[in-house]
C-alpha cells in the first residue's frame, strides 16, 4: 500500500532532478573530462588542504560582518544564500576532485530538495509547536534561575572568536548525546534513519532529515541555549559556522584535513557514521567537533583505512527512496517488522 501511495512521487523526484541537472549537465561533463588531468596537481593538493579552514575562516568573517550591520529580517535570506553560495562552489570541486565516482550520478537530489521545501508546511505546524514548548520551557527556566545566575554562565571577556567556538563546542555536547541516543535507541533510529538512507554522501543530503527528528532537536536544544544565554551576536556567528561544518562534512570532494580529523566533524571520519556496518556507523556522532567522540569512546578513524562507499541504512529490506516514502519510513511497521539483524537497533 505504501508503495502504491508513493509511486507518483517518484515521477516528481526525478522531474525535478532533470530540471535542476539539466542547465549545469555541460559543466559536469566538462570538468569530468578534467578530473582525471587533476589529479596529482599542485593545486589540487592546494584545495585538498586548505579548502576547509578557508571557509571556517570565510564563515566567521562574513558571520560578523553581517552581525556588524545588524541582524534583521533579511538576514534568513542571507544564511539561506550563504547555503546555496558553498553548494555552488562545493558541487563543481565534486566533479573536478571527487572523493567516490560512483557517488556522482544517482539521481537523488530532487528527492533531497523536496524533502528540504516539500516539507515546508509540516515544518510551520511543528515550528509553531516548538515555539509554544520552547516559551514554556524558558519561563520555566527563569522561575527557578534567576536571569543573572543564568548570564554568569557565559564567558563574555573572551575573545569574540573564541565564544563562537566554545559555544560550537558547548553546543555540539548535547547534540552529541542526542544524535548517540538515535543510533542506539530502536524507537529513535527509526526517525534518524531517514537521514542514513542515502547512498551516497555529498553537499546537500545533509539536509534529508524527517521533520520529527528536527522538531524533537529544536526543543532539546532549548534548555542549553536558556542555560548557556550566550550573546545574539555570538549565537548567530556559531549558526554560520555549523552550516558551514554541515555542508562539508558530507562533501564528496576528496580533501586532506590531517589534524582536523581529529577537532571536527570532518568528511572522512563522517563517512564511516554513514556505514551500513553497525561497528563503523555507531561511532562519530559529533556535529560540529568530534572532541565528544574522543572523549567518550565513540571516535572511529582507522589510520591508513578508507571508509566504504556501500553506505545506507542496513539490515533494512526495500527501505524507502522516495520523498513521501521517506516521510512515511518510521510509520511503516512492516519496514521494521522485517529489519534484519544488521540494523542499528
Amino acid at each position: 500500500m505504501v508503495a502504491i501511495v508513493t509511486l507518483p512521487f517518484g515521477w516528481l523526484e526525478a522531474i525535478v532532478t532533470f530540471l535542476l541537472t539539466w542547465p549545469v549537465r555541460p559543466l559536469w561533463r566538462w570538468l569530468d573530462a578534467r578530473s582525471h588531468g587533476f589529479e596529482g596537481t599542485i593545486a589540487r593538493r592546494v584545495i585538498a588542504m586548505g579548502l576547509f579552514p578557508l571557509l571556517m575562516i570565510l564563515a566567521v568573517v562574513l558571520g560578523f560582518e553581517i552581525v556588524e550591520r545588524g541582524i534583521k529580517l533579511d538576514t534568513l535570506m542571507w544564511t539561506m544564500g550563504y547555503t546555496f553560495a558553498l553548494g555552488a562552489l562545493m558541487a563543481p570541486l565534486e566533479r573536478l576532485m571527487p572523493w567516490s565516482r560512483k557517488w556522482l550520478d544517482h539521481g537523488d537530489s530532487g528527492t533531497d530538495i523536496l524533502m528540504l521545501f516539500g516539507n515546508a508546511p509540516l515544518y510551520g505546524v511543528l515550528s509553531s509547536a516548538s515555539l509554544f514548548l520552547t516559551a514554556w520551557l524558558v519561563e520555566w527556566i527563569h522561575l527557578n534561575l534567576p536571569p543573572d545566575t543564568i548570564r554568569s554562565f557565559w564567558p563574555h571577556f573572551l575573545h569574540p572568536v573564541v565564544q563562537v567556538f566554545l559555544l560550537i563546542l558547548a553546543m555540539d555536547f548535547f547534540r552529541y548525546w542526542y544524535h548517540r541516543w538515535m543510533h542506539e535507541n530502536a524507537f529513535m533510529w527509526r526517525w534518524h534513519s531517514v537521514h542514513h538512507s542515502s547512498s551516497r554522501l555529498y553537499w546537500f543530503n545533509g539536509m534529508r532529515t524527517h521533520p520529527l527528528e528536527n522538531f524533537v532537536s529544536n526543543v532539546i536544544w532549548v534548555v542549553p541555549f536558556t542555560l548557556i544565554q550566550a550573546p545574539a551576536e555570538i549565537v548567530f556567528v556559531a549558526g554560520l559556522v555549523s552550516r558551514t561544518i554541515g555542508r562539508f562534512q558530507h562533501t564528496n570532494i576528496d580533501v586532506n584535513l590531517g589534524p582536523f580529523e581529529y577537532i571536527f566533524s570532518a568528511p572522512n571520519n563522517h563517512r564511516y557514521h554513514h556505514s551500513k556496518a553497525i561497528s563503523e556507523g555507531n561511532s562519530n556522532y559529533g556535529g560540529d567537533v568530534i572532541v565528544w567522540d574522543i572523549l567518550f569512546g565513540s571516535f572511529h578513524l582507522p589510520k591508513g583505512g578508507r571508509p566504504g562507499e556501500d553506505i545506507g541504512v542496513g539490515g533494512v529490506e526495500d527501505y524507502p527512496k522516495s520523498w513521501l516514502g521517506l516521510v512515511l519510513a518510521p510509520f511503516n511497521q512492516r519496514l521494521w517488522r522485517d529489519a534484519g539483524p544488521r540494523s542499528n537497533i
